[in-house]
């Protein structure tokens, strides 16, 4: 048994599992709904958004230890508050209860998800690894002064990888069947993932999924994997015409129609794969303004979310203590 600050704490961190768990079923309840909107509004809002999203039961949870946390007044934890959250000597912490339980199957689950990523990335690494074998060590300086390495296979591909120090790979298949503007515009594209680090903010977002149910996760690194390489395309579109950003996507696309992409993973930001057909329609008619309605839609969903939370886990955690302690 544990006395004081620290068992207030362990107690308030096995309401926050609660309030984590409830927060992501609040999200997975509104994703089919809420998702497909976000194609309709602009790369900021959305990026923004996915994020919001993503961490959502993780800022939740640390508003919720914030809100019952227990005020002191001249050493006495205030009456008024154990009533209104329902807390049973909150400055007690066994071993053998509720909380304690909790926290282990968190610790547990936390733990699992941790090892299934990492495995995920070690199995991605290794397939990469043998790809990157055919690289030329030296670099080579485009039109735009963006350095890339050479990879000497005939597979068209275009990547770019690497956590803290990304580079450009470009296939020598790929260099031989396009023009030297449609390379230059594959290069500009690949350096603006290095410019935005892409291939790190995809494995941390891939993280903070990997605590949904699988087809939300799913949908939400689509989205996310879809908006890095439409925010890449942009950034072409700034200084080449669009239309001919555009028609290099479809003959890059045309070009790995046959190809497997058992190399693509979330460290690694393709020049295609990624759902071309979305991307060129963007590059055609991009969108400019988010409608407000949807906006404020967004706005009070992130206003009701931790409330709707908060009070759940209120009395999602009375009903609890009232089986355990009656």
């Amino acid at each position: 048994m544990i006395v004081g600050n620290l068992a207030i704490a362990l107690n308030l961190m096995s309401v926050a599992v609660l309030a984590f768990i409830i927060c992501i079923v609040f999200i997975s309840a509104i994703a089919k709904l809420f998702i497909p909107k976000l194609n309709n509004t602009t790369f900021t809002v959305r990026k923004f958004s996915l994020w919001l999203l993503i961490t959502a039961p993780w800022w939740v949870a640390t508003l919720c230890i914030a809100l019952f946390w227990p005020r002191q007044s001249n050493g006495v934890y205030l009456s008024w508050f154990e009533e209104l959250a329902h807390w049973h000597h909150i400055d007690i912490f066994n071993f053998f209860s509720w909380h304690a339980i909790t926290l282990m199957l968190a610790s547990l689950f936390v733990v699992g998800v941790c090892i299934s990523v990492i495995y995920r990335k070690r199995k991605q690494s290794a397939s990469l690894s043998n790809l990157l074998d055919f690289a030329q060590d030296k670099k080579i300086q485009g039109l735009d002064n963006s350095d890339y390495l050479t990879l000497s296979v005939p597979t068209p591909i275009a990547f770019t990888t690497g956590l803290l120090s990304p580079k450009i790979y470009i296939s020598t298949g790929l260099q031989e069947q396009v023009s030297e503007q449609e390379l230059a515009i594959i290069l500009k594209h690949e350096a603006a993932h290095v410019e935005a680090r892409d291939p790190l903010f995809k494995v941390l977002f891939s993280v903070f999924a990997g605590f949904f149910p699988s087809s939300i996760k799913l949908q939400l690194l689509d989205k996310y994997t879809l908006l890095t390489e439409q925010l890449a395309d942009s950034k072409v579109a700034s200084k080449y015409d669009n239309l001919d950003v555009a028609q290099t996507l479809i003959n890059v696309a045309r070009m790995q129609r046959n190809i497997s992409n058992h190399h693509v993973g979330t460290s690694i930001s393709h020049f295609g794969y990624d759902q071309t057909n979305t991307r060129i329609q963007s590059l055609i008619k991009p969108i400019t303004s988010t409608p407000r309605t949807l906006l404020l839609t967004a706005a009070v969903l992130t206003i009701v979310m931790p409330l709707l939370t908060a009070s759940t886990v209120d009395s999602f955690h009375h009903f609890i203590e009232t089986i355990f302690t009656h």
